[in-house]
């Protein structure tokens, strides 16, 4: 077929550069006052206020997020000549103001034109009537940042995120279009029925003759006709439906295929043209299902918070936009949330080109419909449902726009009718897109809210709360939340996961903004010696990361009726107290904690997916687990194989491989039961890797496990003394009754014990200690000065925030030592020290500085304790080790038995040998003692 036809029927003249600039904190100037000002300076545009030095130095130094050098809320005002050349006679004329919030105002030769106020889209004014062609114009446009709603929460302008920055960022510019033009283009793909409406909006359709006809032609991307369409112009609303041929390319995260659609009013000769890209797809709900083209879509997601550390206000470069996409693909994301904003344009062509699936959200966060008995305030809801119009107005022609919220955590558990209203309102203007009325709030079943897809958090809907983001029972999955819903479940901010904050980023921050929560932190830790330390705990608590990221999205991926996840995040999150919840920095950089292949092994289309009960066993036990797969790619894997191996310490300890028949797209599949034999003897690190062959990809994932040796009792354990009961259940033969070292009030030497176990210090285990005795204390919480309780997972977002949570540690260092060397560890936290530390106290070691920990507690760096669950010291002449681990809540656990009796045999031989000593004083600094009498 023949090419297209092209026309160039439209002038822009940008009016980007300097203009004359005033700013008005006092708002005293008017229009026609700024325009005789004699002191001007000047601005360019685009840019901000604060990174061409204006406003004043801040003296805010916030705690938990970064700092603005230079700071300005209120008005301000540009000014500029402008030239508008006589070839623009008998033009529309349209001045496009991109990049500002809030407010804006414009003057042309001292009338006014009118008022914009959106934060998604431009604001567009017609000054058709009040420009001079071929002469000078005065042009002025106002520009105040004040926040005029009480929206300060939402990230396009929280300090926290985008800042409260002000200006014209995205540019100026007019453009010209002739009398009689087209005015709009929306699309609005059915693929079920094979065609396309296209809607045209015409100006002035009056003025064309009866032969005057709107032609519309698809281009593909080799510059080929495909469609050509002719329709008359009867009026200034034109329907045409086109015609999807059987071999049309739909857009999708894989082949993002954008075709080019022109439309052109022809009378005689084209009188008007535009063009548009366009990608055609369709998303759809199906029951639990989001459906892409008919194909079922899982969103592997990432939340985006408007965060860019440069400017502190969003890219209007889409190469920008390109990396971020780009940089998430490689680590098998293809969706992104918005969290209360919507980006300009250059976003959204990237993402078209990308293939990302995009939900955006309005620049809403409030508690304005917590309460549906209550209604909004009026001029807010009134604004909100205006920028609601603006954003299905302006994206039409994106294919990555597939889902829209109304905003974030804006409701109580039931739901508000006015946000029904405004989803009601949604499916009206473009029923080609799915709605919800808010991310994240809100209980499931969601009785009579409006929504076609719900985002509720997994970990923190009922039943379930954030203890349960990951547990070594690789059983557990979603399912009791996504069974309360016949629609698709998005998971709200999943994982939000910290680790240790890094330094070296502080020399990227070359904008207005600087990384402040830095300045507190790295204080604290060089006042207290750790800052040599810091790579280390950067390197243990990003494994910890890692290892909680990879179980907390398997954990998803192995619930069946669920639609996607909206991880928090790839990035780290600058405000807030600062969320070191990244495996990226803020500059879309790795921490170098996790590859983006080991990243996707877990966050693909298909992932293979491990149920297990245990991740620890006894030697010689069978390794018993069901492999899954969830599916969500558009390959059946019809006759391919499945072929896993264990090893222990990169040795192959067995290997099989299993034909597979077919596995369905779209859902979770069992693929397998595995019964593996494991080493008889002695305690092993295994690993267990899975590898699914498909047609044209293989996908693999591993996971680990562990086998210790079973535990057998000392020879002379009549010889150990505890009064901690409940070991009886284990350490059988031991002494549990009277005092050690005393009878009655007198003292008693010990001929007949070895090794005193206790659960506290009390005052004869002291003695006992004194005189040369030996001496576990398994610290049971509450007796101990200090301490600090917590959980296997690393601190949920972080301490300034949440101070109050359970566990607000970042994981362990597991140092080489003697009462361990039996154990298999990599020296960092993980799913076989679950039992052993989740919801165990931590002792702090601040005061005792010579001791060193033998399994150190990593504590978060805004409070940066020296933390331990483990130790040992000489006291006087005695020697003592104390543990804070779950040993007594856990015996039987392979792990917990091995531990308790190999450390009884360790602490019985002649390598229990401490270094360090504490006198009595400072042991009694650590520890509470408790007296009998």
């Amino acid at each position: 077929m023949s090419n297209a036809v092209k026309v160039e029927t439209r002038k822009k003249l940008s009016l980007n550069g300097e203009w004359y600039f005033t700013l008005d904190p006092n708002n005293k100037y008017k229009a026609e006052s700024v325009i005789g000002s004699s002191t001007k300076a000047t601005i360019n545009v685009p840019g901000s206020w604060e990174e061409q030095g204006f406003g004043e130095p801040s003296t805010h130094n916030p705690i938990g997020t970064w700092k603005k050098l230079r700071e300005y809320v209120g008005s301000a005002w540009y000014e500029r000549d402008l030239l508008i050349p006589e070839e623009l006679e008998n033009q529309s004329i349209k001045l496009v103001i991109s990049g500002v919030r809030w407010i804006t105002k414009v003057w042309v030769n001292g009338q006014f034109v009118g008022e914009g106020e959106s934060l998604v889209s431009d604001h567009v004014f017609d000054v058709t009537e009040f420009v001079q062609i071929g002469q000078t114009n005065k042009m002025v446009i106002y520009v105040n940042n004040d926040m005029i709603y009480p929206l300060h929460d939402s990230h396009i302008h929280s300090y926290h995120t985008a800042t409260n920055w002000g200006g014209i960022t995205g540019g100026v510019y007019l453009e010209a279009s002739p009398k009689i033009g087209i005015q709009d283009i929306k699309f609005y793909p059915r693929l079920e029925e094979k065609y396309m409406d296209v809607h045209v909006s015409i100006k002035n359709s009056h003025l064309l003759h009866s032969n005057g006809f709107l032609s519309i032609q698809i281009v593909d991307q080799d510059l080929e006709l495909i469609s050509d369409v002719k329709a008359l112009i009867v009026s200034d609303q034109v329907h045409v439906a086109i015609d999807l041929p059987d071999d049309m390319i739909y857009w999708d995260d894989h082949n993002p295929y954008l075709y080019q659609m022109s439309a052109s009013i022809v009378q005689s000769a084209v009188i008007d043209q535009q063009t548009r890209k366009v990608g055609i797809r369709e998303i759809k709900a199906d029951g639990k299902q989001i459906l892409l083209n008919g194909v079922p879509k899982f969103l592997r997601g990432y939340v985006d918070c408007c965060i860019f550390p440069q400017t502190g206000y969003p890219s209007w470069n889409k190469e920008d936009y390109l990396k971020q996409f780009q940089t998430v693909k490689e680590y098998g994301f293809n969706h992104v949330r918005l969290h209360g904003w919507t980006p300009p344009k250059p976003f959204w062509e990237a993402a078209d080109e990308e293939g990302m699936l995009v939900q955006t959200e309005l620049p809403h966060w409030s508690k304005m419909y917590t309460n549906r008995a209550v209604e909004p305030i009026s001029e807010v809801h009134e604004f909100l449902s205006r920028e609601l119009e603006r954003v299905i107005e302006t994206l039409n022609e994106h294919p990555s726009f597939v889902l829209l919220s109304l905003g974030n955590e804006l409701i109580g558990q039931q739901g508000h009718p006015a946000l029904n209203e405004q989803v009601r309102t949604c499916r009206m203007l473009d029923s080609t897109r799915l709605y919800t009325d808010n991310t994240g709030f809100g209980r499931l079943p969601a009785h009579d809210r409006e929504g076609d897809f719900y985002v509720p958090t997994l970990n923190a809907h009922p039943p379930l709360t954030n203890n349960y983001a990951g547990t070594p029972n690789t059983y557990e999955d979603y399912n009791v939340i996504t069974m309360q819903s016949d629609r698709p479940i998005i998971a709200h901010e999943h994982g939000q996961f910290t680790m240790y904050v890094r330094p070296q980023e502080a020399e990227k921050y070359q904008g207005v903004l600087r990384p402040h929560w830095l300045e507190t932190t790295l204080k604290t830790l060089e006042k207290k010696g750790q800052l040599e330390r810091i790579d280390e705990y950067i390197e243990a608590s990003g494994t910890l990361q890692a290892r909680a990221y990879k179980e907390n999205i398997e954990r998803a991926r192995r619930t069946a009726g669920l639609s996607g996840i909206q991880l928090l995040d790839i990035r780290d999150f600058p405000g807030q107290g600062h969320a070191t919840t990244g495996v990226l920095d803020a500059f879309w950089d790795s921490k170098g904690t996790i590859t983006p292949e080991q990243f996707k092994g877990f966050n693909d289309e298909v992932v293979i997916l491990m149920r297990s009960i245990n991740r620890t066993h006894y030697a010689g036990e069978k390794l018993r687990v069901t492999i899954d797969v969830s599916n969500f790619s558009q390959d059946s894997f019809k006759d391919s194989e499945l072929i896993w191996e264990l090893k222990s310490n990169q040795q192959i300890l067995s290997s099989d491989m299993i034909r597979v028949t077919e596995i369905t797209p779209g859902d979770v599949s069992s693929l397998a039961v595995l019964a593996i034999d494991t080493p008889a003897n002695g305690s092993h690190p295994l690993n267990l890797t899975v590898k699914l062959v498909g047609t044209n990809k293989v996908f693999t994932n591993d996971w680990e496990f562990w086998t210790y040796e079973r535990p057998t009792l000392h020879k002379d354990v009549e010889r150990i003394w505890t009064d901690v009961g409940s070991l009886g259940n284990s350490l059988f033969g031991a002494k549990y009754t009277g005092k050690i070292g005393f009878d009655g009030f007198s003292y008693k030497e010990e001929k007949e014990i070895d090794l005193a176990i206790s659960d506290h210090l009390s005052t004869e285990l002291l003695q006992y200690l004194l005189d040369g005795g030996k001496a576990w204390i398994m610290a049971e919480e509450g007796n101990q000065f200090d301490e600090v309780k917590t959980r296997f997972l690393p601190i949920f977002w972080n301490y300034i925030w949440f101070p109050s949570q359970i566990g607000t540690t970042m994981g362990t260092i597991i140092h080489d030592h003697p009462s361990l060397k039996n154990v298999p560890h990599d020296g960092r936290s993980n799913w076989n020290w679950f039992h052993l530390v989740d919801r165990a106290t931590a002792i702090n070691l601040e005061t005792v500085p010579q001791i060193k920990p033998i399994v150190e507690v990593i504590d978060n760096h805004n409070r940066g304790k020296h933390l331990a669950y483990s130790f040992e010291t000489k006291v006087g002449a005695g020697k003592l080790y104390v543990t804070t681990f779950n040993i007594v809540k856990n015996l039987k656990r392979p792990e917990v038995e091995f531990m308790l009796h190999d450390n009884i045999q360790y602490l019985l031989s002649e390598e229990f040998n401490p270094s360090a000593d504490l006198t009595v004083g400072e042991l009694l600094g650590l520890l509470k003692l408790q007296g009998n009498w």
